[in-house]
């Protein structure tokens, strides 16, 4: 692979990445001073004035305003109480006016419009004003800043991510070891919640029910790509490979290249060829794709836009498609 491919693509990306850099070395550069600009904050930060110190001086102050503050919490909860009493009777006037026509035992109406009057007004306090309730009423607080706290990650918990990543690509292809690590996985993270950066299963659940209705879809199509593919002479073919790829996914198209019999080495060679240097045309190009335009498109105003990732990524696109093909 290294002697077919990977010196090829090596060469490909350095030629892409320079012709790239050069084009866009202005906005890099703006890029630069805004990122080391943002570091010295950040160093600064950390080094003078860390969070932690920040919290004990506010807890240390809290404790020196405690009976003003209780005295503004009564004060506050006693106008929340009035309020919540109004509208309380406002509701009931109406509910006792929509019941007059039903054959209900009063107080069991009154007991349920009770009931349910505590539960709303409990979830809006709980949004709203949780400081007024007991703790064991609030809502559980979510940091939304708790992924970029700076306390020290335990060196035992990185070693277990490792293990986790290991395991997984050592099992890749077996699906009982491979979802077993992977549940394994989400309650370690659950039990040792205090160390880790919480975790979002929506983007990756999308990722993989795409790629599997891609292979399963892209599959499908076998009845037409690989007659295409097994018509067509080493250059035509790569350079078809590479148009395929931006509309199914790399992998499916090697794959249904191998169905094909009698492909000669020279076939084999232009079609992975193509599949390799189309894959950054589409997001459906490549497997990985997804799971990047995920990670990277909330960093663009309205999304990552496909025609713009397919202008973005036609100039490699020619680069690698060159370097696999002058080197074959």
């Amino acid at each position: 692979m290294l002697l077919h491919f990977g010196w090829k693509a090596a060469l490909g990306i350095t030629v892409a990445n320079a012709l790239y850099w050069f084009h866009f070395r202005t906005e890099l550069g703006v890029l630069q001073k805004t990122f080391e600009v943002r570091a010295l904050e950040e160093e600064v930060l950390w080094r003078h004035f860390p969070r932690e110190e920040g919290e004990r001086a506010i807890d240390a102050l809290a404790l020196e305003m405690e009976a003003e503050r209780v005295a503004m919490d009564q004060e506050m909860g006693g106008q929340v109480e009035r309020f919540a009493a109004d509208i309380k009777q406002r509701l009931w006037e109406e509910v006792e006016k929509d019941m007059a026509g039903y054959n209900a035992d009063p107080e069991v109406v009154r007991r349920a419009f009770e009931h349910r009057f505590e539960q709303i007004k409990l979830s809006r306090l709980q949004k709203e004003f949780p400081w007024l309730l007991p703790k064991e009423e609030r809502a559980p607080f979510v940091d939304p800043d708790w992924d970029e706290r700076e306390d020290d990650v335990p060196v035992w918990v990185m070693l277990a991510h490792l293990g986790f990543m290991a395991w997984t690509i050592v099992n890749a292809h077996h699906p009982v070891l491979f979802v077993s690590g992977l549940l394994f996985f989400l309650g370690f993270a659950s039990v040792t919640a205090d160390y880790q950066n919480r975790i979002d299963l929506k983007a990756p659940l999308l990722v993989g029910f795409f790629l599997g209705g891609l292979v399963t879809l892209g599959g499908l199509q076998g009845w037409w790509i690989a007659p295409v593919l097994g018509s067509l002479s080493p250059l035509p073919l790569a350079m078809v490979s590479t148009l395929l790829t931006a509309f199914n996914d790399n992998a499916a198209i090697t794959f249904l290249s191998t169905l094909i019999p009698d492909f000669t080495d020279a076939l084999k060679y232009a079609v992975v060829a193509g599949a390799v240097a189309g894959g950054g045309l589409t997001v459906i190009a490549n497997a990985p794709n997804p799971a990047g335009q995920a990670i990277l498109n909330k960093h663009f105003e309205d999304g990552i836009a496909p025609a713009g990732l397919l202008k973005a990524a036609f100039v490699p696109t020619v680069i690698m498609f060159l370097a696999f093909a002058v080197f074959a």
